[in-house]
């Protein structure tokens, strides 16, 4: 595995695939979903189609899918989705997954009436998370909803992540949304938890 972090290569993706590779478990990979995300989910309830954007070994598809809910995760690592589809195969849930990038969303993948994100709008420059927000503007359905969870001020920053501020999401979802929540929250990994921001995001 590189001991580059993710925020020092060229090439994120190929990171991500020696991260998933090694035999030392990543800190992320806690194989839970994330509670504030389960807790902020279970408050406005599953609906419709979900998306679990940014994947990895697709942790929060599968606990949608077991919800009874059709799910799709998408990540621009090939191995973090191998590993996904191992895991889905064995416990026979309706969920897919493929390879993909979330700033650059295939046409084909359809609509959602949820995406969740845990991690993933954290690792973005802020030029990169306005790029995001419109390209799930194009996916997800008027009234469906984005929950993400990322890390708060007060989180280390020498593993990649950016730090989330209020201002981070309200600035990045602008047009087409309206930033329905924010709070702060508990981000865990499977050392311990980190300050944390979780967002609720409509589609207009």
């Amino acid at each position: 595995m590189s001991n580059q972090s993710e925020s020092e290569t060229d090439d994120p993706a190929r990171w991500w695939n020696e991260v998933y590779e090694s035999e030392t478990v990543s800190p992320w990979n806690t194989g839970k979903p994330q509670p504030a995300l389960v807790n902020a989910v279970g408050s406005d309830g599953l609906s419709g189609r979900v998306l679990d954007v940014g994947c990895g070994t697709g942790t929060h598809a599968l606990w949608a899918a077991a919800e009874g809910h059709t799910a799709v995760g998408i990540d621009f690592s090939k191995k973090g989705i191998e590993q996904a589809r191992e895991r889905v195969e064995k416990r026979g849930l309706d969920a897919t997954f493929r390879v993909a990038d979330a700033l650059d969303v295939p046409t084909d993948i359809g609509t959602f009436d949820i995406v969740l994100d845990s991690g993933l709008f954290h690792a973005f420059q802020n030029e990169q998370r306005e790029d995001y927000a419109r390209e799930l503007a194009g996916i997800v359905s008027v009234g469906g909803r984005v929950f993400l969870v990322g890390f708060a001020e007060g989180a280390p920053e020498d593993g990649g992540p950016n730090p989330l501020t209020p201002n981070d999401v309200s600035s990045a979802f602008t047009t087409e949304w309206n930033v329905l929540e924010t709070q702060e929250v508990a981000f865990e990994t499977n050392e311990t938890s980190f300050p944390g921001l979780l967002s609720v995001v409509e589609r207009i």
